[in-house]
């Protein structure tokens, strides 16, 4: 669950009914963090103007692509925990399926057979359980 002291940042430009969430403005001092909507750090502490032009411009792209997740050899759906990762767990690449201010959901990028139609959910902010380069 997002932490109630950040601040929503959402599109200045879109209708006053359909404003879309972009990321969050997470009090650093007198600065802010510019962080995705998965809690993920887009940038350094810096002036808030600066900050939600970040995300503005690279917040939602940010989500766009390859993520690295803790998961098992095989990925069966909900059995699978992420927040109780095994020894023999590996970090595989995913891409995000779904994002909510509660959860995050991923599919993996190569999946065998068995696991095409598997996703996993990770609670938001994701932490250390998505990494957006390989670890």
């Amino acid at each position: 669950m997002i932490p109630a002291t950040w601040q929503e940042c959402r599109r200045p430009d879109d209708d006053a009914d359909d404003d879309e969430l972009v990321g969050y403005l997470v009090p650093a001092g007198e600065l802010v963090i510019p962080v995705t909507l998965i809690g993920t750090p887009l940038g350094e502490a810096q002036a808030k103007a600066a900050a939600a032009a970040l995300l503005h411009e690279h917040g939602l792209m940010t989500l766009n692509g390859r993520w690295w997740c803790l998961l098992p050899e095989v990925v069966l759906g909900p059995q699978t925990d992420p927040q109780q990762p095994q020894p023999s767990w590996e970090w595989r690449s995913v891409f995000i399926v779904e994002a909510s201010p509660q959860e995050c959901c991923v599919r993996l990028e190569m999946p065998a057979e068995e696991e095409r139609t598997s996703t996993v959910t990770l609670p938001v902010p994701v932490g250390e359980l998505l990494r957006a380069r390989q670890p």
